[in-house]
């Protein structure tokens, strides 16, 4: 096979694989693409009961299912009871059994999770008229509410808000009186008013959550109700009788009873605490990851030691100047002093600044130059030569960090980040060329040199491409691919444009 199909077939299995893996990694595992920290809600029910001295069982309904909501980790905090997770008729319940309790009885679970994008919408009612179950003298006084409801309301939401406050249990309304006569329950209240709203031709419903909103210790699952308006479904509280963002509640399915059921104790009750912390983005889609038992989650840089973890954000980012450098020379035609020592003095400028970094290079190879034109008079041999030049970069590194420090000037510390090796080669290599091609080739290919390490730094020290490359590695491959691309091309550079331009002119 010849040489451009395989670049053809490596190119393109390339990028399928980096694209792949990242698309899977954003969209499956629940990496992000953009840097940042995510709010985490801590979740920890507490469940208490009077065990009767024999076998306990405990059921916990969990939460409804919510796409946009990503599980960190679950812990359970009482080793004696053994816990396992059902699905039953499509709701998840939490499961605790022992052979033998006696007395008191506390168990502790916690869930951990933070949302990933804003909660589904909620799909739109399909019947077109709310079924309307009132009678006798509750329609009566349903319709006598939404009469007095509907004089200040302007809209649907406006009019179950008011129907809300009306219809408040700690009101001497007759009305009221009636349609809460045989209530017993919260749920049931709250029926009673989704049956008044309905007998306007709105839609609604009762649903039960936890408010996720600041800091709360033995909070209790609250009764809303949701109300379509508007084209929309809108959660409603009915104590504040405000608007409530869906982000913001915790939902239980709307085909469960009970909450806790407990059997083989009794007088039980379960409260909840609430708590948000902030955690890194890319750790919770690598905790997410674990939960979900994903292999290549066990792969991600994340499970290394922080000082590891520091040691590749910087490495990771070295590919990326690597393809600054490729486009410079490849296909605009900068001439740079080696390959790839524009990204060295790039992963300097990353420790000094832009400016300081270039004054201590010009200094340090400015007065390198100087001592190697002396060293070119002795005749020495080629390695004692680089040598000697070794020891005066040192030298010159001594004498301005002394400088510096007697000045005050502390930057000029940063002095040490400069690869001393790199700058005794550059120094001789310089030299060579000056004595083979003039002064002039030397400006061009430092100052080539120069402007794609500059550009290489402004582009590395992007926290959204350490973001990327850092958490999705997998990129590199689409790098090489586009590296490999570009090695294929022979056509014109764009500098060498202006010297064929006059080819392209017709005689006249």
């Amino acid at each position: 096979m010849k040489a451009r199909p395989q670049i053809y077939i490596m190119v393109s299995l390339l990028l399928f694989i980096g694209l792949g893996l990242t698309i899977y990694k954003c969209y499956v595992l629940g990496f992000m693409f953009t840097p940042g920290t995510e709010t985490v809600w801590q979740v920890q029910a507490r469940m208490q009961f009077e065990a009767e001295g024999g076998p306990a069982k405990v059921i916990l309904t969990m939460n409804a299912p919510d796409k946009s909501i990503r599980p960190v980790f679950r812990e359970k905090f009482f080793e004696d009871y053994e816990c396992v997770f059902v699905n039953e008729d499509g709701v998840r319940k939490a499961v605790w059994t022992r052979d033998d309790a006696q007395g008191m009885q506390v168990i502790y679970f916690r869930a951990d999770f933070y949302r990933l994008s804003p909660p589904v919408e909620q799909v739109p009612p399909t019947d077109e008229n709310p079924q309307d179950v009132l009678e006798g003298p509750q329609r009566l006084a349903g319709e006598d509410i939404l009469l007095r409801a509907s004089e200040t309301a302007t809209s649907e939401l406006a009019l179950a808000i008011n129907v809300l406050g009306m219809m408040d249990e700690e009101r001497n309304d007759p009305y009221v009186k009636v349609l809460l006569e045989e209530v017993e329950y919260r749920t049931e209240y709250m029926g009673q008013v989704s049956k008044v709203i309905a007998m306007e031709g709105i839609h609604s419903r009762v649903v039960r959550g936890l408010r996720l909103q600041g800091k709360y210790t033995q909070r209790s699952i609250t009764t809303f109700i949701q109300v379509f308006a508007e084209g929309k479904w809108v959660l409603l509280d009915p104590k504040a009788l405000v608007e409530i963002p869906f982000s913001e509640v915790l939902l239980w399915p709307e085909n469960t009873r009970g909450l806790l059921d407990v059997y083989g104790g009794s007088n039980s009750s379960v409260t909840f605490s609430v708590s948000s912390v902030k955690n890194s983005a890319g750790q919770l889609a690598v905790d997410a990851a674990q939960l979900s038992e994903s292999k290549l989650g066990d792969f991600s840089i994340y499970s290394l030691p922080i000082e590891d973890q520091n040691t590749f954000k910087l490495l990771l980012l070295i590919p990326v100047g690597a393809l600054v450098v490729v486009v410079l020379r490849n296909l605009v035609g900068i001439r740079t002093s080696g390959t790839f020592m524009p990204i060295l003095i790039a992963l300097t400028f990353m420790q000094t600044t832009l400016l300081l970094g270039l004054l201590l290079f010009l200094v340090v190879v400015g007065v390198g130059l100087v001592m190697r034109y002396y060293l070119s008079h002795l005749n020495l041999l080629l390695v004692p030569r680089i040598a000697s030049v070794l020891v005066f970069v040192i030298i010159i590194f001594a004498a301005i960090g002394i400088a510096s420090h007697k000045l005050g000037w502390h930057s000029g510390h940063a002095v040490m980040f400069f690869p001393m090796i790199i700058l005794s080669w550059t120094i001789e290599r310089r030299s060579v060329l000056w004595e083979e091609e003039g002064p002039h080739e030397v400006l061009i290919q430092g100052g080539g040199s120069l402007f794609t390490a500059s550009l290489a730094y402004l582009v590395m020290i992007s926290p959204n491409l350490e973001h990327l490359v850092f958490n999705f590695p997998e990129l590199l491959l689409v790098l090489l691919a586009i590296i490999i691309m570009i090695g294929s091309y022979s056509g014109f550079r764009l500098l060498e444009l202006g010297r064929f331009e006059p080819m392209t002119r017709s005689d006249e």
